[in-house]
């Protein structure tokens, strides 16, 4: 696993970063304080690159006790670069230091945290962005990235709970890119445009229609990319996770004392469990007949939907519940998959080529968003019904209660992967899983005297 490394470019250009993870105590817009575990920022640095381009990043820990990894995700970076402590690294405890380095292969908007004590450490700030631009595709005039997050407790949209302004040309192009770093599902509300879901997962949807009337959701780990002409009046983004906090996006040349002048007045109370939400499955418009992919700009398939004519090579179904079984040897009314909990479920073997059918069932009473690190996965249904619009290529699938979807798996990045839960406390009961390539083994450890407790 260790050799599974990728390969770099030669002459590519190489964008370096450096991240220092650290105890601080933060002060937030609004006066309120709290201790937080960062890489430098809340949330951390933003990364950037373009198609191409060699990803370095030097990982330092500086005093975080519990050790820190980075991880990609919805990136499908070689298997040593996943940042997964005990199965693709041990983790970088204070003092220690390591380098990530891999071609940027995939253009969208994905995020990176820590996979050590993750649930710990997500929520108390160990997150940042990260956008992969195509280098000639056309950009927004106005970019915004726009991480949600419940900071121990504390809503934030960005690196405020309060409002934060943005300005933009009327008539001018604008995307939002909003990530859920939380654990939850969040709902969002875009206030004084119609817009377009542009892409999902880093994907570009086909065919996007002007949605109006209706929320975004995203289960934890998701992203939607919300693109808009600007008008002549604001915009503002609001989460149902963060009450305190809006994104305002103002028409240039409007002058206010702040942001909350400019802001669309504040929706009442209930908009968010009244408010429609936008089925992504019934969304923009299948393929043309006979295309079977949509390339990434440079001539490689990000999406490759099934035609019928490609032969299932596997099949796998995971069944999620509740039971009480051990977790670190302390019985527990823990979140399972198929019968067991981590490190007890059974992996999930392929060999490279295979392509597997994956069968998820929600028999619990709240959502599961199931995020298989280095692959895609491509909806084939849900609750036995096919999508009707666009492709639907996710790497983070909201499985809700009582729910049954049908995925499928290309097994085209060889080596030993994690799939679990993104509500990392699930993870952290129980609910996580390997994905195993024949041939791959690991030398890394989880639990008991290595110190890597990934989840």
């Amino acid at each position: 696993m260790t050799s599974l490394v990728g390969d770099a470019s030669a002459g590519a250009v190489v964008r370096h970063y450096e991240l220092t993870a650290r105890v601080e105590q933060l002060t937030l817009p609004s006066g309120q304080t709290t201790q937080a575990w960062t890489y430098g920022s809340l949330p951390g640095p933003a990364l950037e690159a373009e198609l191409g381009d060699v990803m370095e990043v030097v990982l330092n820990n500086r005093d975080v006790a519990a050790g820190v990894t980075l991880h990609w995700h919805g990136y499908d970076v070689p298997n040593a670069m996943d940042g997964v402590a005990g199965a693709t690294q041990d983790a970088v405890m204070p003092g220690e230091s390591m380098t990530y380095r891999f071609t940027a292969a995939q253009t969208g908007t994905y995020w990176y945290h820590t996979h050590q004590d993750s649930a710990e450490g997500v929520r108390k700030g160990l997150y940042g962005t990260f956008v992969v631009h195509h280098p000639t595709a056309p950009r927004a005039d106005t970019d915004i990235v726009v991480a949600g997050h419940d900071l121990s407790g504390l809503g934030l949209l960005g690196s405020s709970d309060r409002a934060t302004k943005h300005t933009a040309t009327p008539g001018s192009s604008v995307r939002v890119r909003l990530i859920n770093t939380d654990s939850v599902q969040q709902r969002y509300l875009i206030q004084g445009t119609t817009f377009k879901a542009a892409a999902v997962d880093g994907t570009d949807v086909n065919q996007p229609q002007d949605v109006d009337g209706k929320l975004l959701r995203l289960g934890a780990g998701g992203r939607v990319d919300v693109a808009f002409t600007m008008p002549e009046s604001p915009v503002a983004v609001r989460s149902d996770a963060a009450a305190g906090a809006v994104v305002v996006i103002a028409p240039s040349g409007v002058t206010a004392g702040d942001s909350e002048d400019l802001t669309p007045e504040k929706p009442g109370a209930g908009v968010f469990t009244t408010t429609p939400v936008l089925d992504l499955l019934e969304y923009g418009k299948p393929l043309e007949e006979g295309k079977h992919a949509v390339d990434n700009g440079d001539g490689s398939e990000l999406i490759r939907p099934a035609t019928g004519e490609e032969p299932i090579t596997r099949e796998e179904v995971m069944v999620l519940d509740r039971q009480f079984r051990f977790v670190d040897g302390i019985p527990r009314y823990a979140f399972t998959v198929n019968g067991a909990a981590y490190p007890l479920v059974p992996s999930i073997e392929v060999a490279e080529g295979d392509t597997v059918k994956v069968t998820v069932v929600n028999r619990t009473s709240e959502p599961h968003p199931m995020h298989p690190h280095g692959h895609h996965v491509q909806v084939l249904s849900r609750n036995g019904v096919v999508p009707s619009g666009s492709p639907l290529v996710l790497d983070t699938v909201d499985v809700l209660p009582g729910e049954v979807w049908e995925l499928l798996l290309h097994a085209d990045n060889p080596g030993i992967w994690m799939d679990h839960c993104h509500n990392l406390d699930h993870a952290a009961e129980g609910m996580m899983m390997l994905l195993k390539y024949q041939g791959v083994s690991s030398p890394f450890v989880h639990g008991g005297h290595s110190g890597n407790r990934p989840e």
